[in-house]
């Protein structure tokens, strides 16, 4: 089994970065990126300053405006729910030991690439639309090439939408069917509709019957993390910035194991924190 050690870079890794107006400059063509993913990137360069990269001077600009109307403090806490979907996931890889992951709507997340950079015999594939893969490889690449670190031949981006039919056939080339594989969605459910929620369960389960082992894990809200905060950051940066309006998730866990079960999906429940619940899927 592969032992994965911990994310955090290591001191040879660590750089010193320029000034906020240097690094605005070279991000000058990463205007578009999802506020709320730039806004977690804020929060988590406290652990790995990495982040900052993929934060365009748009969304410096917003973050410095939000301050204005909600303490620093307070907005870490209400964002502070990404971070904690990270830990479990992160503790879920840890435990599981995977040779192989998948990371479904990876959006700007550095896990896979400091993964493969600690453990070069994991393979790490990041999937997510164009729009965000194409981006993200491209500021990797320059992050490398200004920090002198090796980019990982063991850690794939690939551009794929969930929602489409045969994921298998779309990332085949960079993943080994024979290995033990966990993949993970963090983050990503929430922006699907009813419909498309069923198409992605649907679409995952297929999925995973190209392997001889694996395991889907992510979550599903059960209840709103409570606070009039974070339901108006929610509905503003998610509903109106990402123009997704999403679902409002199931009312208890009897609904959606109702819900699985309906679809004729193989599951098992983990846990439930904070209002989500972390399950895993297996080949039918």
């Amino acid at each position: 089994m592969v032992r994965h050690r911990s994310r955090k870079a290591a001191p040879a890794r660590a750089c010193e970065f320029e000034s906020r107006s240097l690094r605005q400059m070279k991000n000058a063509g990463n205007d578009k990126i999802s506020i709320t993913a730039e806004f977690v990137s804020i929060m988590r360069s406290g652990d790995d300053i990495k982040n900052l990269y993929f934060v365009s001077p748009k969304g410096f600009r917003l973050y410095d405006a939000t301050k204005m109307f909600i303490p620093e403090k307070k907005l870490r806490e209400i964002f502070n729910w990404r971070l904690r979907l990270s830990a479990v996931i992160d503790e879920k890889i840890s435990t599981a030991k995977p040779e192989q992951i998948i990371d479904f709507g990876s959006g700007y997340s550095l896990r896979g690439f400091n993964l493969c950079t600690d453990d070069n015999s994991l393979n790490y594939v990041d999937a997510d639309l164009s729009s965000v893969t194409s981006r993200k490889k491209k500021i990797l690449e320059k992050m490398c090439l200004e920090k002198n670190f090796a980019f990982p031949k063991n850690y794939h981006i690939v551009s794929l939408n969930v929602l489409g039919d045969n994921l298998f056939e779309e990332i085949g080339g960079v993943i080994d069917a024979n290995k033990n594989t966990l993949i993970i969605a963090e983050g990503l459910t929430s922006y699907f509709s009813k419909d498309e929620f069923a198409s992605f369960i649907n679409n995952t389960r297929s999925l995973l019957k190209n392997f001889r082992h694996a395991e889907f894990y992510s979550h599903e809200n059960i209840s709103q993390p409570k606070g009039i905060l974070y339901k108006i950051l929610r509905y503003v940066f998610v509903s109106i910035l990402t123009r997704s309006r999403g679902r409002r998730g199931f009312d208890n866990i009897e609904e959606f194991k109702k819900y699985l079960g309906g679809l004729g999906a193989k599951f098992a429940l983990d846990t439930s924190k904070d209002g989500f619940l972390f399950y895993s899927l297996f080949k039918d």
